[in-house]
């Protein structure tokens, strides 16, 4: 397969990047790989501490210069299409619909937990029947430390897979 390396970091470059592989898979009906080269500023997990492999001033330079949407903000502060005002107006508003989605988000029940196991395989595998039951188990015997009623259906699909 032919692979197309960019840096990821630029949006132009990505952006005329996908636009010819896109035009490569229309034209000749075969896929493309985009190999983006990017750095990831914060840790793998949360069990990754990666300061133990790279410098805090590496991960600093990343955030602080090399950092695509600061390096795409300064573009269009050089063309005049965008200002620091504008910015600082359009963060505040983004904020205050930001917190209003999760408040919304937070009022409505969490999806039924059996659905992570029913969005992999068409027939559920014994392995994951054995997974799913264990968890039933473990909720019922320390229910009053699962707030089963914030979720979804949980009673009612509960039998659904027994």
């Amino acid at each position: 397969m032919p692979c197309i390396r960019v840096d990821g970091n630029d949006i132009f470059a990505m952006y005329n990047v996908t636009k010819a592989a896109r035009e490569i898979c229309l034209s000749q009906s075969r896929p493309i790989l985009i190999e983006a080269m990017t750095y990831r500023i914060g840790h793998h997990s949360t069990s990754d501490d990666s300061t133990a492999y790279r410098s805090v001033d590496e991960v600093n330079q990343w955030d602080k210069v090399e950092n695509p949407i600061l390096r795409l903000k300064k573009y269009m502060i050089a063309q005049d299409w965008w200002s620091e005002e504008k910015d600082k107006d359009w963060m505040k508003e983004n904020r205050r619909r930001v917190i209003e989605a999760f408040q919304a988000a937070g009022k409505k029940k969490k999806p039924n937990p059996e659905l992570m196991f029913g969005d992999v395989y068409d027939t559920l595998t014994k392995n994951l029947q054995q997974q799913m039951q264990y968890m039933k188990e473990h909720v019922e015997k320390y229910k009053e430390n699962y707030p089963i009623d914030r979720f979804n259906s949980w009673k009612r699909n509960r039998q659904q897979y027994t």
